[in-house]
């Protein structure tokens, strides 16, 4: 079995600029991604584009309840305040409330786009997928010049 080295996640191109031009290093999503760990990597994907556009390094991987998540972090993450209550409270499956769910939060580091980006040959649900190595390694040989 091939190793994880991180995990791809779709983002709109306005958190992309929170995240890659404001400098929100704080990544949120309910996921079961057991296999991230510290210094793991989330790439990131625009979904409408199909292509990559950046990555960031995980600092601090943690499951909270979502409020205090919200009151530790705040402005550090890349969803605003509305977004970020609508995404807590409303699951986009079967509408439940999830509010009383750990969300995972991801500090990240070493936040970087790609000058060049690769475009994907399948799409990327919005749980995301890991990443192994090969396929981290495809990427980087796009972004070399």
């Amino acid at each position: 079995m091939e190793s994880v080295i991180g995990a791809v996640f779709p983002i709109s191109p306005e958190h992309a600029v929170r995240i890659f031009d404001e400098g929100r290093t704080v990544f949120v999503k309910y996921t079961r991604f057991s296999k991230l760990d510290r210094n793991s990597r989330i790439v990131f994907y625009l979904s409408r584009e199909r292509r990559l556009i950046g990555e960031g390094i995980i600092e601090k991987i943690e499951k909270a309840k979502p409020e205090s998540v919200w009151a530790h972090y705040g402005r550090r993450i890349f969803l605003d305040k509305i977004e970020y209550d609508r995404y807590v409270s409303d699951s986009p499956v079967g509408g439940r409330n999830r509010i009383s769910e750990a969300i995972t939060v991801f500090v990240l580091k070493n936040l970087r786009t790609y000058k060049k980006t690769n475009q994907l040959t399948y799409s990327v649900t919005p749980a995301g997928c890991y990443l192994t190595k090969r396929e981290y390694d495809g990427i980087i040989a796009v972004r070399s010049p």
